[in-house]
């Protein structure tokens, strides 16, 4: 009880600091803020790495394309799609990052961090975006980002609109444990926060009752679908892809597996006329992208190998695993996989970090998609599914309550519970052994007929302009 206090008015005093300097700040910036600009203008805010936040970066595409102006505003790091650095309409405000010492006590951490951030989220919309007509605000995270939009909203006259891809408190719960304090705490100002906002979009129709039974908030359900990059690789562009990617030292893996005869490669093969076929000893690729958090148990793709390289062997098959990603778990599953991998003839397994524009095309390249996300909630759905769906890949994916919304077990993908459950589907979905599972009665190619452009302009446009235009009159 006494730690439990002391984490509480931990957390209290510095969010209670932070939020006083935030009230000087707004003060100061309602007197002298940005002017707007003649085009509406929305600020998708997304306090995470920008280059690694497709369904934002989605967002902003898709407002530019509507003669919307647009701030984007997060972290530096992974490179943006194509598609937003190159539009003009689109500009890219990053927010400062402050390195917290590790050795502090996490709440304390954990409050310095919200601090930082509040200073520089509210530094960005008040002094260097234009007034906003609308932020349109990525959750998780929830601290600052939801008090300080609702705050900069007010002051501008602006919409608040929520884009719940999952919750806060539950993330924080895999780390501290469902009754910790902290936890608790975030989950009463997530669900008073959401509360203040004027609109709200999700991911699932499972999100939406829970928001709409638990939290009093409506929430429209905007279903991700894949971007237009994603979509089956040719033959050229998979021998380009695989001649360069061995090139840059990133398939060296391989070396053992790779034909050494003029033209020949691993996964594909060119003759002297400058044909490009499949190679006769190409292995079957599956791929999977993570961020190697705690909600994704890659340790399980590892207790499932032994099984899935014993049916490939039988079937004198190959498979080359490809994780492309990067987080605080790869090291650890590195590790544990060359540690094993003398026993394991018939399976390869890479991680890589790539491109966008690569992992598309590796994407469209490979045979079988893989999802081990399990969802900290229980009711977001992996995105990387629906690229993988927007490529033509049936998939094997971790099965939890949402997951239905997206994959039909049977029909255009499997889920699986036990690591025997993914072995059986990984094999009986590359056609290398016959277990007890249906045929699948259609690929994903389906997924591609409603891409993202057609289910937003469908969805989220008649909302967000609802506002747009509410406010504009408002000026006029």
């Amino acid at each position: 009880m006494i730690a439990w206090f002391l984490y509480a008015l931990q957390a209290a005093c510095l969010l209670g600091c932070a939020s006083l300097v935030l009230v000087v700040l707004l003060v100061c910036a309602y007197r002298s803020g940005v002017q707007a600009t003649d085009k509406p203008h929305v600020s998708v805010i997304v306090l995470g790495d920008i280059g690694r936040s497709p369904r934002m970066q989605y967002h902003a595409v898709s407002l530019a394309r509507h003669g919307c102006e647009v701030s984007l505003v997060g972290y530096a790091g992974a490179q943006p799609i194509m598609d937003v650095v190159s539009n003009p309409h689109i500009h890219i405000r990053h927010i400062a990052t402050v390195e917290i010492p590790p050795r502090l006590p996490f709440s304390i951490r954990a409050g310095l961090k919200a601090f930082f951030l509040l200073w520089g989220l509210a530094r960005v919309l008040l002094f260097q975006a234009p007034r906003s007509d609308v932020l349109l605000v990525q959750n998780p995270p929830a601290i600052p980002t939801l008090l300080v939009a609702r705050m900069v909203a007010s002051l501008q006259a602006a919409s608040l609109i929520i884009d719940f891809h999952n919750f806060g408190y539950s993330l924080l719960a895999l780390k501290l444990g469902p009754r910790h304090p902290l936890v608790q705490a975030h989950l009463v100002y997530e669900r008073v926060c959401s509360r203040m906002a004027n609109d709200a979009f999700c991911v699932t129709m499972q999100m939406q009752r829970r928001l709409a039974e638990q939290w009093r908030v409506a929430a429209v359900p905007l279903h991700d679908r894949p971007a237009a990059i994603f979509r089956p690789t040719g033959l050229d562009q998979q021998h380009r892809l695989f001649q360069r990617l061995r090139g840059d030292g990133l398939l060296g893996a391989l070396d053992g597996w790779w034909p050494q005869g003029e033209g020949e490669g691993l996964f594909t093969q060119i003759s002297s006329d400058g044909h490009v076929s499949r190679s006769p000893c190409r292995p079957h690729i599956v791929i999977s992208s993570t961020s190697w958090t705690p909600d994704e148990d890659f340790g399980q793709l590892l207790d499932a190998l032994p099984a899935l390289n014993s049916d490939l062997v039988k079937a004198a098959a190959r498979a080359v695993v490809v994780v492309t990603g990067k987080g605080d778990l790869q090291q650890q599953f590195e590790e544990r996989y060359s540690s094993m991998s003398k026993q394991l003839d018939a399976v390869r397994v890479l991680t890589l970090w790539l491109s966008f524009a690569d992992y598309a095309l590796l994407l469209g390249s490979a045979d079988l998609g893989l999802s081990l996300h399990t969802s900290s909630s229980g009711i977001d759905l992996p995105m990387k599914v629906v690229d993988m769906f927007g490529a033509g890949l049936p998939v094997c994916a971790r099965s939890f309550a949402a997951l239905p919304e997206l994959v039909r077990h049977g029909e255009n993908g499997f889920a699986f519970h036990s690591t025997e459950e993914l072995a059986q589907s990984l094999a009986h979905a590359l056609g290398v052994a016959s277990y007890n599972l249906p045929q699948l009665k259609s690929t994903a190619g389906e997924q591609k007929l409603n891409g993202w452009d057609a289910n937003w302009d469908s969805v989220a446009w008649p909302l967000l302009s609802k506002h747009l235009n509410r406010l504009r009159r408002k000026t006029e």
